[in-house]
């Protein structure tokens, strides 16, 4: 039996070693999506920004709402970017087309 029968996605697939801002196409932003790992760290991330964003953003006072700004910082290489760019997918509620079905950002979670 080789290792990569224990797998459950072909280890020899093209991996974006990169995340592009511009790479935004059906395909690239599906694998994203599919391939994010939500640590535990990401997960207290994730819900610091969504229980501070929404109460921001329901209360709909302009004088606050045009202030809402947020600060990302972590070293080179930590993934800052990548989160970002999988908030903005949430944020969107993004759809994704695959095998004849559609997907929304929020099912991936």
């Amino acid at each position: 039996m080789n290792i990569e029968h224990i797998f459950s996605k072909q280890l020899t697939r093209d991996i974006n070693g990169v995340v592009k801002a511009e790479q935004v196409d059906n395909d690239s932003v599906y694998v994203e999506l599919d391939e994010y790992v939500i640590t535990q760290e990401l997960d207290r991330h994730f819900r610091h920004f969504f229980e501070t964003y929404i109460p921001a953003v329901k209360n709909r006072n302009p004088a606050v709402a045009s202030k809402i700004g947020v600060w990302v910082s972590g070293f080179f290489g930590s993934g800052k970017s990548h989160f970002i760019k999988i908030l903005a997918y949430l944020l969107e509620n993004r759809s994704v087309e695959k095998n004849g079905e559609t997907y929304h950002a929020i099912t991936f979670f």
